[in-house]
């Protein structure tokens, strides 16, 4: 420590000496310039510039050894951006390049720019042409089929009903008329009775074909019309007449039973084998107009089945309404 106090010790005094030593020297040339001793002009000028350099050190202070640079400050803001320069002037063009060697074959340049579209050409003026002679007429055409018909019109409102007339007034009773003489007795008409009722007690079925239904009971049979070996009644006098039948189905088969006049088939009755039902009846009955000679009776379809027993589920009814006049 004591080394370095000394060694800055004697740089200082030697400073000073320095010192002294160039400000004396600096007012002796001062003093020789304002006497006139020493010519500005002279060949020693540049020292003279010198010494006036050192002793304006003197004067004014010698410069201090320049200070450490201090650390960058923080960055400023971004400027606001500049304006867009002007578009440069197009340049001008080159001079062409030299050919290509002969027998070589040189680069192709890129294609040009595409040129305007040319101005439209005038229109032509052609003069419009005669007009053509007027063909002949074509053939008729066929007529064509009529229209459908028109839907009929609503009917008209009815009108209103017109008021009652008054009553006229009532005649006086006229007089009373002789008694009359007794008639003869008329004579008694006697009108044809025909009636029937059939019954079956067994069952029938299952047929392999369309079956007349066919009964073992009568219960009536006034005319004597039905015939229960055949099941068909014969008609033998030509009126209206009444007829009904009725059946239960036999498990598991349908039943598909039909009023039939000669080979006309009339209202039928149908019970299927519903396997919530073990067996199910039905009955029909009608009203016709036979003729002499006609046949009425009651036709199972093929396949079916009627069940019957001796409580006679399975009948057949008919009797004449009127004569035919």
């Amino acid at each position: 420590m004591f080394l370095k106090t000394l060694t800055w010790f004697v740089v200082l005094q030697g400073c000073i000496i320095a010192t002294l030593y160039q400000f004396a020297t600096c007012e002796e040339q001062s003093v020789h310039t304002m006497t006139g001793t020493l010519q500005p002009e002279s060949e020693d000028s540049e020292t003279i510039q010198s010494a006036r350099k050192q002793c304006a050190h003197f004067i004014n202070g010698v410069p201090g050894i320049p200070g450490i640079p201090g650390s960058p400050g923080p960055m400023g803001p971004p400027g606001v951006q500049g304006q867009h320069g002007q578009i440069g002037s197009k340049g001008v063009k080159g001079d062409l390049g030299p050919d290509g060697q002969s027998g070589q074959n040189g680069v192709p340049g890129s294609p040009g720019p595409r040129g305007e579209k040319g101005d439209t050409g005038q229109k032509g003026e052609g003069q419009i042409g005669q007009k053509g002679v007027q063909g002949k007429p074509g053939p008729q055409g066929d007529k064509g089929e009529p229209g459908m018909k028109g839907s009929t019109g609503q009917h008209g409102l009815t009108g209103p009903k017109g008021q009652q007339g008054q009553p006229g007034q009532q005649g006086q009773p006229g007089q009373q008329g002789h008694k009359g003489d007794k008639g003869q007795p008329g004579q008694t008409q006697q009108t044809n009775q025909i009636a029937f009722s059939v019954s079956r007690t067994t069952s029938l079925g299952q047929v392999s074909q369309d079956t007349p239904v066919t009964y073992q009971k009568i219960h009536t049979n006034m005319g004597n019309g039905i015939n229960i070996n055949t099941g068909k009644f014969m008609c033998s006098v030509s009126g209206v007449y009444f007829f009904m039948f009725s059946a239960l189905r036999h498990n598991p088969y349908y039943m598909f039973l039909c009023l039939m006049k000669n080979e006309e088939q009339l209202p039928c009755i149908y019970v299927d084998h519903s396997a919530n039902r073990g067996y199910g009846s039905a009955s029909k009955s009608v009203i016709i107009d036979l003729q002499h000679g006609d046949e009425v009776w009651v036709r199972l379809g093929r396949g079916d089945a009627l069940f019957s027993n001796e409580n006679e589920y399975t009948t057949f009814t008919g009797y004449l309404l009127y004569e035919n006049a």
